[in-house]
């Protein structure tokens, strides 16, 4: 490795032009994250926010959607899912618990104490948020779809399969009906 370093400052005569260059290049990239190329769309959960099961189950049916579109060629759908429940979230907590025996004449008792805290975490604008730890996204209870060639056994496999990979729920939870959405 210090051979490469040592042919590399022979080959440049003046090395405060390497480090000149290599300032040059740290400079263009913090000027870079400052201008940036375009408005990128991050993810809500990324920051803390919080979705809905009505933007999740909003969300899966503009999949599902897709999905359908691509099969069948047609933009004449509905698609229709139910989820399980809402979303449950996990935080970070300390459980502390405390156990008591007493024998009295002739007899003995037991009493325990569980102390539940949860660990919180200062947000930006100086208040206290609980450190969460992990999102669990609903089931899907089942899906409905409506589109043209939905009748057709063919389409039907295809469009069945795809959902039930896509969701990984069996098929006895994906309806599949052909007609005309209006």
């Amino acid at each position: 490795m210090n051979e490469v370093i040592n042919k590399l400052t022979e080959k440049i005569k003046n090395p405060k032009l390497l480090v000149a260059a290599g300032l040059v290049g740290i400079a263009l990239i913090c000027l870079s994250s400052f201008i940036g190329g375009g408005e990128k769309k991050e993810s809500k959960a990324q920051f803390g926010e919080t979705i809905t099961a009505e933007e999740y189950k909003a969300e899966l049916q503009k999949s599902i959607g897709e999905i359908v579109k691509s099969i069948t060629g047609s933009d004449n759908l509905k698609v229709v899912i139910t989820l399980e429940s809402g979303i449950k979230y996990s935080y970070a907590d300390i459980s502390e618990g405390v156990s008591e025996n007493k024998t009295a004449s002739n007899s003995e008792s037991t009493s325990s104490e569980l102390k539940q805290t949860y660990i919180t975490v200062k947000t930006a604008d100086g208040g206290e948020q609980a450190l969460l730890v992990t999102t669990e996204m609903p089931e899907v209870r089942g899906v409905a779809i409506v589109c043209e060639g939905g009748d057709d056994e063919r389409i039907n496999e295809k469009i069945k399969n795809a959902v039930t990979a896509a969701l990984n729920i069996t098929s006895k939870r994906v309806y599949i009906a052909g007609g005309k959405v209006q």
